[in-house]
């Protein structure tokens, strides 16, 4: 076996010498087994260290026909040479959907950047995020994380309907775009060391929808083991409550509907979706998630969550949910958020559900209404009336309770939404690894105020040293902002703790203190700012907005007397109780 290892490890390097003698300029490849690909050259940001760069290289056929909605099937070699020298289409998605592209679909690509073709060096493998229907891997470039001995693959995956959507049957299981995910990674274990890349030291990171995906990889029994050592999620967990479906049978239902299918038969809904436009199925998905957002109670909404279950039963890809699972797949982990991240989740509230139109209250009965509608919105009907409680608690003033103004309390919706949408079910993750396996999970709270974020661009209610959701993500990755010197020297920061825990599992970088691993329960624990800063006890970092809007609260000025009015309003009303 070792022999043959070596064999196969010198025959790569002499085909990786024989064709790319012209290196500096076109480089080619030939992947072993599949074809040959012509990429071109960059460099990175800091040094100029030239980057080999191949985009969108197909590692799965177009999931089309009968394939669309199933897993996908592994890409077929070809002939000639590929030219991945540009980036390529995105997968269908609400920003870029066009009836005239027949290949809408023939999305399944991955970008590989590497500086050095004959290294045997560490893989990260990036998912991008956007809530499962948007985004691609043109925004993702190496430049940044290519200043390090790594080699970058950023991956696409189908989105919406197309990749989450679940009829219950064999035909339209869900889960389509995971299985994309776990293709990649089988590609990568194949080939990446055509490119200088080690199939046995792959780490897997994503932000936000590529954060769930990642925790997904961690969760699922069908994922191989092996096909990665480490993980990082970013702004992400299974344990938020919209990334599971509620109901995903109802949901396919009402998007079939809203397309025009006949609703008679299982089957019938079945073909009629998998006949369906690529841009009907894009926008129905939009219409439904505006339909749910708007109705009461919390959203339940389809083509864009993970379905526990399935036709295939023991062996779908999540088969239980994994709050209900003993299995830890033992692997280094990173986790972490940012401290405004409600500010993406509550904007999408005010977007849909109120229109983007502030509520003018006519009494603090109302304002109390309104609060525990939030709550709802975002999972926690079961316990609504003490979670308010404690969020008044925390979070609100008597004071602001009386006065009831909208604008007055955002900062305090935005760390209820924050909260619920993201940062316990984060929490909640973070402690059962590191229960699970002491001295290997490492949590963190992005905390640095860079330049402006675009994320929420319409929302009215913004306030100053907001860090939002995806705002870590520009001093990772050459963004849309050009960094000045004091956000390259935090830019430098992160690439270090990213790219070294990558190649040994512990993150470090220069004049940084030590990061500690997650030894008990929210602590401790790493506030990235420059420089980066240990803290004890991460429940502190819940009513991160408020404490930003108005400063510190002494912990007793206001507790008791704000508690007994709380709960009397709260329970005034339901003399049941």
């Amino acid at each position: 076996m070792g022999i043959l290892y070596s064999l196969t490890s010198f025959v790569v390097l002499l085909t990786i010498i024989w064709t790319s003698e012209a290196l500096d300029k076109d480089p080619v490849v030939n992947i072993q087994g599949l074809g040959s690909v012509l990429g071109t050259m960059g460099e990175t940001a800091w040094t100029g260290r030239p980057i080999y760069k191949f985009f969108n290289i197909k590692y799965a056929e177009a999931p089309t026909g009968e394939q669309r909605f199933r897993a996908p099937l592994s890409v077929l070699p070809w002939t000639g040479v590929m030219n991945v020298t540009v980036p390529g289409r995105a997968c269908p998605q609400s920003r870029t959907i066009s009836t005239e592209d027949p290949n809408a679909e023939d999305c399944l690509t991955l970008s590989v950047y590497s500086s050095d073709l004959r290294a045997n060096r560490p893989v990260m493998l990036y998912i991008h995020g956007g809530a499962f229907v948007v985004g691609s891997a043109e925004r993702f470039g190496p430049e940044y994380l290519l200043e390090k001995e790594i080699v970058l693959v950023v991956i696409q995956y189908r989105l919406g309907t197309l990749g989450f959507l679940s009829t219950g049957t064999e035909s339209i299981p869900g889960n389509a775009a995971m299985y994309d995910v776990i293709e990649s990674l089988e590609w990568v274990a194949r080939h990446i060391r055509n490119f200088g890349g080690n199939p046995e030291n792959v780490t897997i990171f994503g932000e936000s929808a590529g954060g769930h995906a990642v925790s997904a990889m961690l969760h699922s029994p069908r994922v191989r083991e092996g096909l990665f050592h480490r993980a990082i999620i970013q702004s992400g967990t299974l344990f938020m409550p919209w990334v599971i479906c509620q109901d995903p049978t109802d949901g396919a239902y009402e998007i079939a509907r809203i397309i025009g299918c006949p609703m008679t038969t299982v089957t019938e809904i079945d073909n009629c979706l998998k006949q369906a436009s690529v841009k009907d199925l894009v926008q129905a998905q939009d219409q439904h998630k505006k339909n749910e957002f708007s109705s009461p109670g919390y959203p339940k909404v389809s083509g864009a969550c993970i379905t526990i279950g399935g036709p295939d039963g023991d062996e779908s890809f999540m088969p239980i949910h994994p709050r209900e699972s003993t299995f830890f797949r033992d692997v280094p982990l990173i986790i972490g958020m940012n401290s405004q991240e409600g500010l993406i989740f509550f904007n999408e509230y005010f977007r849909y559900a109120l229109d983007s139109q502030p509520i003018e209250f006519d009494s603090h009965w109302e304002f109390l209404e309104f609060v525990e509608t939030v709550n709802v919105k975002f999972g926690s009907s079961a316990f609504v009336n003490a979670i308010v409680g404690y969020e008044l608690l925390s979070k609100i003033t008597w004071e602001e309770l009386e006065r009831a103004n909208f604008s007055e309390i955002v900062p305090a919706l935005i760390d209820i939404s924050g909260n619920l949408a993201l940062k316990y079910g984060s929490m909640e993750e973070a402690n059962r690894f590191a229960r699970a396996h002491p001295g290997q999970v490492y949590l963190y709270n992005f905390d640095y105020v860079g330049p402006p974020s675009p994320v929420t661009p319409d929302f009215p209610y913004d306030f100053p040293n907001t860090v939002g959701h995806g705002d870590e993500l520009k001093f990772l990755f050459p963004m849309s902002n050009v960094l000045n010197e004091e956000h390259t020297a935090m830019a430098k920061i992160m690439v270090d703790l990213w790219t070294s825990f990558a190649m040994t599992g512990t993150p470090k970088a220069n004049d940084v203190i030590p990061w500690p691993a997650l030894s008990r329960p929210f602590g401790p624990y790493f506030r990235l700012v420059n420089p980066p800063e240990q803290h004890e006890y991460f429940v502190h970092e819940l009513t991160n907005s408020v404490e930003k809007a108005r400063g510190p609260r002494s912990p007793v000025t206001e507790s008791s007397a704000l508690l007994s009015r709380c709960f009397d309003l709260l329970f005034k009303r339901n003399p049941m109780h």
